[in-house]
Parts: C-alpha cells; sequence; structure tokens
C-alpha cells in the first residue's frame, strides 16, 4: 500500500521513504495527511528491490532516457509502486517506478525548517541534532560524488 520513495546521491541510495495515504485517502501526497515511515538504505525489507535497482536496473535509466553519456542525477528520486498480489513473497514481488524526480527534491530529514502558514518563522534552527546530522551526511555525500563527476569530466 502506498509507495516506497528512493532517495539517491547519484549512484548511491541514501534513504527509503514509505509513503502511505492516510486511513481512506487515495493519495501519499505530503499535505494529505499521509504517513511517513523512514527507512535507512540496507533495509531488509526491501532488499530485493534494492538490489535489483542499484545492481541491475539503474546502469539502464540513462540510456533508456536517450542520454548514455550523461550520470544519473546528483540528487533525486525514484518511487516505485507494488504491482504484485498482496501476499507475494519479497523475493518474487515486481515493482513498478511511477516517478522519477529531479527537480524539487527535497531532505525530507529538513521539514521542521520549511515555512508554512501556521509556522512562518521555521528557520534551520527547528531541525532536530539528529535529523540535522543525517542531513549533513547527505550533503557531504552530494560534496564528494560532485567532485567525483567533475574530475571524470576532466579527466
Amino acid at each position: 500500500e502506498g509507495e516506497l520513495r528512493y532517495n539517491c546521491v547519484v549512484d548511491a541510495l541514501v534513504g527509503i521513504i514509505h509513503k502511505k495515504p492516510k486511513e481512506g485517502g487515495i493519495s501519499a501526497v505530503g499535505g494529505t495527511g499521509s504517513i511517513y515511515t523512514y527507512y535507512g538504505p540496507d533495509e531488509e525489507k526491501f532488499k530485493n528491490l534494492t538490489t535489483n535497482f542499484l545492481e541491475k536496473d539503474l546502469a539502464l535509466i540513462m540510456p533508456a532516457l536517450g542520454l548514455a553519456a550523461e550520470p544519473v542525477p546528483m540528487w533525486w528520486t525514484t518511487d516505485f509502486i507494488l504491482a504484485s498480489p498482496e501476499g507475494t513473497p519479497a523475493a518474487e514481488e515486481k515493482w513498478i517506478v511511477g516517478e522519477f524526480n529531479c527537480s524539487c527534491v527535497g531532505i525530507s530529514k529538513c521539514l521542521a525548517a520549511y515555512c508554512q502558514e501556521d509556522i512562518p518563522k521555521a528557520s534551520v534552527k527547528d531541525i532536530s541534532e539528529e535529523n540535522m546530522k543525517e542531513a549533513m551526511l547527505y550533503g557531504d555525500l552530494m560534496g564528494k560524488k560532485g567532485k567525483d563527476l567533475l574530475d571524470k569530466a576532466k579527466a
């Protein structure tokens, strides 16, 4: 039920979000009361999907888009929807991509800094220490991966 969002920095999976619509809802979009559960990139529950995506499918994405000479984006997501019937063993599950996103990707751990009508003065100071540490790991990885891409382009 719902979808899995894989958050990636270039070719590295940094986190998985299970997005489920609220009870009686049909959409798992933010702001609709949907329920988000956060997992690390090594979550055992999704091992089959993760392995297939990172080891088999990832290398095929850019060529399939007619962009074989380009790397995958720096910070991007893939949303997966389970296409198998309920009760299918995890090793046999089939997942379909509902969306790739690289134009409007947020760092969920920083949502506390998002200004809204009821909290118009939200700031980076509102992010918990734990969430800030994780966000910094993403930023550090983006810097490393970005440098690697630039070095490769210069070679």
